[in-house]
């Protein structure tokens, strides 16, 4: 039986697209390109954003806790505010590493050159359990600054994974030594409970940049493995995982000599500022031609006042030479400097010039006055 439909019917399916036509065929309908096909898309962009927002939220609230964290005085708010700001730091880990996956590079505003030392400590610093990591036998050599915040990177998520699968009050165990070809050998030591060989071997193969086919690993369950992998291909780390006899895993990171340098020495002390000169100068003498010195020009109990009269015309821009400048001031009550000696072994002292100059003029005097025995010869 050939079912028949009324002309609002069609017409009512020919304006719904949601109802199906029955008299007209499906049109076919394209099969979805393959995923190589379709590109990045803007997810890539999208992601990026939000690493960057996050960044942003997490320095502006490290900001506000070092302030709160001045101030406090209590103990026990304090070690609140310290646990929320190293939360805070894992959060801004987080979102670095979110960039490291993205392919982009996480710039730092103050690269430096850090000691080995100092890497283990960076890195311990950022994982959630640091109070378990003990630091053995560090080399003292240096990482380049271009690659030390990666290398710290490296070590973080290397340091999470030993203490978040060992038994809580196990130590974690860090040290570096030196290797035959001037490299370095990071190793990181945990009592927990090892892998299997076959899923040791898939992230080995993870971590060397060449992943085993067919991939059998849960990217959601390694994202920090995945974060070490693309960090050691950019700067050519060897990380590899192995089985220890007496139960957990052994880290290694192989650090090669070109990331490497000697510790640099501390630079000088900046030198501390001259103390300023005393005023007013100490005068001696009463030499009437000395000429009284004007008062330092960025003083400002005493302000210096330029004459554009006696320096350059009006209008001018203040010279800078260091010609000496009128100032309003009183001269009055000073006691003028000597004038220095050409040979400053001839003569005497300033102290004995009054004595002098009084006894040079009594004699004087005395030769211009007449004696009897001249008078008589007059």
């Amino acid at each position: 039986m050939t079912r028949r439909t009324t002309w609002r019917q069609r017409a009512a399916r020919w304006l719904d697209p949601t109802v199906a036509r029955w008299d007209v065929a499906p049109p076919e309908t394209p099969a979805p390109p393959a995923p190589e096909e379709r590109g990045p898309g803007p997810w890539p962009a999208i992601c990026e954003q939000f690493a960057l927002r996050i960044l942003a939220s997490a320095y502006q609230m490290g900001a506000h806790l070092e302030a709160v964290e001045a101030d406090e005085q209590d103990p026990e708010r304090l070690e609140r505010l310290y646990r929320i700001d190293h939360a805070n730091t894992r959060i801004r880990r987080h979102a670095e590493n979110l960039q490291v996956l993205l392919g982009r590079r996480v710039e730092d505003a103050d690269p430096q050159t850090v000691p080995l030392v100092d890497v283990v400590r960076a890195a311990a610093s950022a994982v959630e359990h640091y109070p378990r990591i003990r630091v053995g036998h560090v080399v003292e050599l240096a990482v380049v600054e271009f690659a030390a915040d990666d290398v710290i990177r490296v070590l973080t998520e290397l340091l999470d994974n030993a203490t978040r699968f060992s038994p809580p009050t196990a130590p974690v165990i860090v040290s570096a030594f030196v290797t035959e070809d001037g490299g370095v050998l990071l190793r990181i030591e945990d009592a927990g409970v090892g892998l299997h060989p076959d899923h040791l071997t898939q992230l080995n193969a993870l971590l060397s940049g060449r992943p085993a086919t067919p991939v059998t690993l849960d990217p959601a369950a390694h994202l920090g493995l995945a974060v070490v992998a693309h960090l050691a291909v950019a700067h050519q780390l060897r990380v590899a995982l192995t089985t220890r006899s007496a139960g957990g895993t052994t880290a290694t990171v192989a650090v090669p000599a070109a990331l490497l340098c000697e510790i640099p020495a501390p630079g000088p002390a900046p030198a501390a500022p001259a103390p300023p000169p005393a005023w007013p100068p100490a005068r001696h003498g009463t030499d009437p031609w000395s000429t009284p010195m004007a008062a330092p020009r960025d003083r400002t109990d005493t302000p210096t006042v330029r004459l554009a009269t006696l320096d350059a015309p009006a209008g001018d821009p203040p010279a800078t030479t260091g010609l000496p400048r009128r100032v309003p001031e009183s001269v009055r009550d000073r006691v003028p400097a000597p004038r220095p000696s050409a040979d400053p072994g001839a003569g005497s002292p300033p102290e004995a010039w009054p004595d002098e100059t009084a006894a040079f003029a009594a004699g004087v005097s005395d030769a211009r006055t007449p004696t009897d025995h001249e008078g008589r010869q007059r």
